[in-house]
């Protein structure tokens, strides 16, 4: 079964790489930006606000100087509200932090008060981002949520950072052994809408698969299924992005993978907009 998912998820070649086309669309989007360059915000749960997610950004080992230089575009380690990573990790009251929740669903991210944390709408409003990656629908697998929900919800969040000029990088969610069959769904709605809106996606799925086809759980998912692994296998969170740490760590999979896709948006949607 397994091997019939990575051919129905695993689009990339490489990170970034889609079957569909995001640039020209995308360029319409960037063209109405009216805020700061380099301020990404990232969206989503506990593997949000983890700061397992934001270490490779902010302290990784084994930057090239393509990855050192998308790093510091959006001001990695500037810990204020121009700095997306520090944005998604700082602490809160309520288990929070100023973008990202613990146990956050996409209805709750879009009404806000999940801990206290802002609506999406403020969010957008607030903090002006060039791009947003959002990470959401484990939590709404783990209450059950119909795929047509939660695909609802999604078109509504996409929609709202679609109309304040902002590029949406969309995640497909990890493999988890407790609920598989419904997140294959949700993963088949981000997709669909990912193709329909012409957006960038990081297909995390796919990319765990392509590594770990059969045993990804307990070395890039952790046991309980929940979380991403931090350190495993000898990597951590921070290691050099080398194919056997990227087996190893789900923590810097997922983080690596976010800094090669926010470059490739840059490269390929915003440098050609400004070069103009």
């Amino acid at each position: 079964m397994r091997a019939s998912v990575v051919a129905a998820f695993g689009l990339f070649l490489a990170p970034g790489s889609q079957s569909w086309d995001y640039v020209e669309p995308m360029k319409k989007v960037a063209a109405r930006f009216a805020g700061k360059d380099g301020v990404v915000l990232h969206v989503g749960d506990s593997m949000t606000y983890s700061n397992n997610y934001s270490r490779w950004a902010r302290k990784g080992l084994g930057k090239t100087e393509r990855d050192k230089a998308i790093c510091a575009w959006t001001h990695a380690g500037a810990d204020d509200d121009t700095d997306g990573w520090w944005l998604s990790l700082v602490d809160r009251p309520g288990y929070r932090s100023e973008t990202a929740a613990g146990g956050l669903r996409i209805d709750q991210c879009l009404a806000g008060g999940k801990g206290g944390l802002p609506p999406l709408a403020t969010l957008l409003e607030k903090y002006k981002p060039r791009m947003v990656i959002v990470m959401l629908g484990n939590y709404d697998a783990l209450d059950d949520r119909k795929a047509a929900d939660y695909k609802s919800d999604m078109r509504k969040a996409i929609d709202l950072i679609l109309a304040a000029g902002a590029v949406p990088i969309l995640s497909t969610l990890m493999p988890s052994p407790d609920r598989e069959a419904l997140l294959k769904t949700y993963n088949a709605a981000l997709l669909e809408l990912g193709r329909d809106k012409g957006l960038p996606m990081i297909d995390l799925w796919g990319e765990i698969l392509k590594r770990r086809p059969n045993d990804w759980h307990g070395t890039l998912v952790d046991k309980p299924g929940r979380h991403l692994t931090a350190s495993q296998g000898g990597a951590t969170s921070t290691s050099e992005p080398t194919e056997e740490n990227l087996r190893n760590s789900g923590y810097l999979l997922r983080g690596w993978l976010s800094v090669q896709k926010i470059a490739e948006v840059k490269e390929r949607v915003l440098d050609p907009l400004q070069k103009k």
